[in-house]
């Protein structure tokens, strides 16, 4: 398993890059990079459980970075219906925000 974690999380970190740098639907746009930190938690995890039940740095390090990317979640979620009422569309490439 140690060495497919590594392979996991650079695949997993690649399908978020790419999803929001392609992404024009306000909804999947902030799903792609919530990925990208899941893809970061793979490997201190792995690692962590492959050292011992005793060293518990990466579960550790994997629970702050979880609520930090839920904490950002949260915001882009507040953010999605308030851009849908202003722009009456979901679409990135659609919503201006100097129109009023």
């Amino acid at each position: 398993m140690l060495e497919r974690a590594p392979i996991s999380g650079a695949f997993l970190f690649r399908t978020g890059i790419y999803g929001s740098i392609t992404s024009r639907n306000t909804t999947r746009a902030p799903m792609c990079p919530e990925s990208v930190p899941n893809a970061v938690n793979v490997n201190p995890v792995t690692s962590s459980s492959y050292l011992g039940a005793r060293q518990m740095e990466g579960e550790i390090s994997a629970i702050s970075v979880t609520a930090i990317a839920s904490a950002e979640a949260a915001i882009g979620s507040a953010i999605v219906p308030a851009i849908y009422r202003n722009a009456r569309s979901i679409r990135i490439d659609q919503f201006d925000s100097s129109k009023r």
